[in-house]
């Protein structure tokens, strides 16, 4: 089951979406999942960084900082998660998009 491109002979062309309501909304979840997942890494935080913050070895600020995006990261992955689950069609559960916070200062 998938998204497939269809052209018609006229040169027009519409998407055919074959995938279960379910299929669309894991997928989407493990989209966004990943979209968070790759937020924190991007922002320089690999798990050696994020578990020495959990530790407290760096700064209280450093620590409060780091922290404070990975949770925001969550949060943005768990209104995106709630929006797909709550989706009656694919199309719904699609335009979910994750948007990354920004990343604060002190990382």
């Amino acid at each position: 089951m998938s998204k497939t491109i269809v052209f018609r002979q006229d040169g027009s062309s519409f998407i055919e979406d074959d995938r279960s309501l379910a299929t669309a909304k894991n997928e989407n979840i493990g989209y966004a999942r990943t979209a968070a997942s790759e937020a924190i890494q991007s922002a320089g935080l690999d798990e050696s960084t994020q578990q020495n913050a959990a530790l407290g070895i760096y700064s209280p600020e450093r620590c409060e900082a780091i922290k404070s995006y990975i949770a925001a990261c969550r949060n943005e992955y768990l209104r995106c998660k709630g929006l797909i689950l709550a989706a009656q069609t694919n199309d719904e559960a699609d335009a979910v998009q994750f948007v990354a916070p920004p990343v604060p200062e002190g990382l």
